[in-house]
C-alpha cells in the first residue's frame, strides 16, 4: 500500500514540475530579447540567457515594472537527463535579477519563483530554445 501511495505522489509531482506552470500567458512581446515566461497571470517574466548569466525583468501584467529589492526568489534549472539545480536570484535593478551558474541547453525548463514583500508566491516558466 506504501508503494502505491509513493507512486501516486512521485507521479504527481513529476506532473507539476513537467506540466503544471505551463499554461498560455498573455500576448507579451520580449523587450529585451528573452523569451517571456509561462505562469501567473499577475506577473510577465522574461527570461534572458546570455553568456552564463540568466537575467530576469519582471513586469507586471500591464507592463509596469516590478520592483525587486525586498523580493526573494529563485531558478530552478529542470533538465531531462540531468539532476535539477536551483540557484538564488539576484536583484540587479529596478525590476530585474540576475543568476550565475546555470548553463541551460536547449531542451531544458528554467522556473523562477518569487516571494513577493506580502508573502505572495508567483512563478514563470520558460523552455530553452536554440
Amino acid at each position: 500500500m506504501q508503494v502505491k501511495t509513493f507512486a501516486v505522489v512521485f507521479a504527481s509531482v513529476f506532473y507539476l514540475i513537467a506540466f503544471g506552470s505551463a499554461y498560455p500567458h498573455g500576448d507579451h512581446n520580449p523587450k529585451h530579447g528573452g523569451t517571456v515566461g509561462r505562469g501567473d497571470d499577475q506577473i510577465v517574466i522574461e527570461f534572458v540567457v546570455e553568456k552564463g548569466i540568466v537575467t530576469l525583468y519582471v513586469e507586471s501584467e500591464e507592463g509596469m515594472p516590478i520592483a525587486t529589492e525586498g523580493v526573494k526568489a529563485t531558478l530552478t534549472l529542470i533538465a531531462p537527463q540531468r539532476p535539477g539545480q536551483e540557484v538564488k536570484l539576484i536583484s540587479a535593478g529596478e525590476n530585474k535579477f540576475t543568476a550565475t551558474g546555470l548553463k541551460p541547453v536547449p531542451g531544458d525548463r528554467l522556473r523562477a519563483r518569487i516571494t513577493l514583500p506580502s508573502g505572495e508566491e508567483l512563478e514563470s516558466l520558460i523552455l530553452v530554445g536554440k
